[in-house]
């Protein structure tokens, strides 16, 4: 396989999207408890779906800030982690309004996979370079 070349911001969002993944998937075990499988699972899905978009977001976010003075980048900053409350809270929300359909334990427990994944980041950042073989390029 031949090596990738990206930058550090780059790798360290494919390092969460992977971390968080595989946490989701540890998270499906819950089906083993969980009263109605189906909603669970969708909630699961639903979490893991906002928090890679909140992710994604704050990623495009932070490349953006830099770009702008110490005080706009303040602004910025605060505007952009508000929308992202907001989507968490929206996923919420939706879920307590379809608990037929999908699970809020699940939505959460998708959500929090950001956390753990930003915890655990160094160490799928190890198996993502023997994995994909990527390389980080060099600012010149």
């Amino acid at each position: 396989m031949q090596s990738v070349l990206c930058d550090k911001g780059k790798r360290t969002l494919i390092d969460l999207l992977l971390g968080m993944a595989a946490l989701c998937l540890i998270a499906l075990l819950g089906n083993l408890i969980a009263p109605n499988k189906v909603a669970y699972t969708l909630g699961v899905f639903l979490g893991l779906l906002t928090a890679s978009l909140m992710c994604i977001h704050m990623y495009k976010s932070l490349n953006r800030i830099l770009l702008f003075d110490k005080k706009r980048a303040k602004a910025k900053a605060r505007l952009a982690a508000f929308f992202r409350m907001l989507m968490m809270v929206a996923a919420l929300i939706t879920a307590a309004m379809l608990p037929e359909y999908l699970s809020v334990v699940g939505v959460f427990l998708g959500i929090l996979s950001l956390k753990l994944a930003a915890e655990l980041q160094p160490l799928t950042d190890k198996v993502v370079i023997k994995i994909f073989k990527i390389q980080i390029k060099e600012d010149d």
